[in-house]
Formats: C-alpha cells, sequence, structure tokens
C-alpha cells in the first residue's frame, strides 16, 4: 500500500501544510489506498513535506513534491479528476495553482513566522515538545532562517499591510472564478472536484480554519460562498476528522 508520509495533525486541520492538506485531499477524492505516517522534512527526499513510498515491497519507490507526486499518481492509478477538463480548464487550473501556491501561499507562511501574533501561535505548537531550556533559542533561531528565506523569496520586504493586501486580492481573485459553482470547474449542475480544487482546499482551506488572526483569515471567513466551498470539501473528504 502507498504511504503517505507528512506532520501530525494539529489545529483542527488535516496537516498544518498545505501541501500536505492538498495531496491527502486528492488521494481521498481519487479513492486510492494510503497509509498515513509521520514525517518530518528532515526525513523527506527533497527536505520538505509531503513524501510517499509506493510500489512492491522488494522495490519500493521515494518520491517527492505534491505536484510531482500527483502526476505520478495519475500515470499510475488513473486520472478520475482531471481528464474531464477541457485544454483550456487546465491551462487555467494550473493558472489558478500558481496564484494560491507561489502567492498566497507565502502571505501565509508570512503570518505564522514574521508576525508576530501569529509566531507566537505556531512556535507553541511547533516547539512545545523542546526541552525548556531551549525554547529561549530555537524558536528564534528557526524563525530567523525562514524569515530570511523569505526576504529571498520576496514576501517578507513588504510591509504587512502590503503583504496581506497581495492575499486579499489573491483570495478575490479565486473567488470571482469560483462564483456560486460547488467547485471550479463546471457550471453550477455539473461542477466536480479536481486536483485544482485539492490545491484550494490546502492553501485557502489552511487559513480560513488555522488559529492565525489576520486579514487573509477575516477576508475567506467573510466570504459566504467561498467558506462554504471551503466547508463543503473538508466535511465531505475529512468527516472523520469533523
Amino acid at each position: 500500500m502507498l504511504k503517505l508520509f507528512q506532520p501530525k495533525r494539529a489545529f483542527g486541520l488535516p496537516c498544518p501544510s498545505a501541501f500536505c492538506v492538498k495531496l491527502e485531499t486528492y488521494l481521498r477524492m481519487a479513492d486510492i489506498p494510503y497509509e498515513l505516517m509521520d514525517g518530518e522534512p528532515t526525513d523527506a527526499p527533497k527536505g520538505k513535506v509531503p513524501w510517499i513510498e509506493d510500489g512492491p515491497e522488494d522495490n519500493r519507490m521515494s518520491m517527492g513534491d505534491s505536484s510531482f507526486i500527483i502526476d505520478y499518481l495519475k500515470q499510475t492509478y488513473g486520472d478520475p479528476l482531471d481528464s474531464v477538463l477541457s485544454n483550456e480548464q487546465q491551462a487555467t487550473g494550473r493558472a489558478v495553482q500558481r496564484m494560491l501556491e507561489e502567492s498566497l501561499y507565502f502571505v501565509s507562511s508570512y503570518s505564522k513566522w514574521v508576525d508576530d501574533g501569529g509566531f507566537k501561535i505556531y512556535s507553541a505548537q511547533l516547539f512545545g515538545h523542546l526541552p525548556e531550556d531551549q525554547m529561549d533559542t530555537v524558536p528564534p533561531m528557526v524563525r530567523d532562517i525562514v524569515t530570511k528565506k523569505l526576504k529571498a523569496q520576496g514576501i517578507a520586504r513588504h510591509s504587512s499591510d502590503e503583504v496581506y493586501a497581495i492575499g486579499i486580492g489573491d483570495i478575490q481573485a479565486f473567488a470571482t472564478l469560483l462564483g456560486d459553482k460547488p467547485y471550479l470547474f463546471g457550471d453550477s449542475s455539473s461542477s466536480r472536484p479536481t486536483s485544482f480544487d485539492c490545491c484550494a482546499l490546502g492553501v485557502i482551506g489552511n487559513i480560513k480554519d488555522g488559529p492565525f488572526d489576520v486579514p487573509i483569515r477575516d477576508e475567506i471567513r467573510g466570504n459566504e460562498r467561498l467558506s462554504a466551498y471551503i466547508d463543503r470539501m473538508r466535511s465531505t473528504y475529512f468527516a472523520d476528522l469533523a
């Protein structure tokens, strides 16, 4: 059986990592059996979660990166979700995915690592297992490393107001594309979820239902249709975690 490696569930979310939520949602949507395993980035083939192991016991392969993994799953187990999409829809989905994973995701990361209030909440969960004598040194050290990476990426070079304005713009753009459809593609009566909805549940869903009181969460929660979309997917595909 395929093994999915990711951090433990936290904050009432399927996983604190948006990319882990994306992949586990895909596995559930596509009805691919899997065994959930505890895994940390230090053990991953690319130094990031999630990753999988699959194949016969005498020749198992290991693969990282949620998008590459989903491509592998389509080739290995079939493509019941995205095969119905037109070329134009595939292109739109790819653009939406880039907006969520290469823009809004980093706004979310800013809210957890750079924003003081968010870091206080996140670090309590992330570093709560450390010995007391390390709590004054390890969290700020890791925070400094991640903040430097976010500055190199670009998002942490902006003011807080500018960062959240970027995120709000992404959320509003996604909400406009979603409209009144149950899922991202199809009309209001025939819409069905695809891998791009998995991506949205990971990024947008983790912001909406996470513990970080920031403007991007308010923007999502204030949009009834967008909130209902996230709630519908979570209740459908993660009912066991309710």
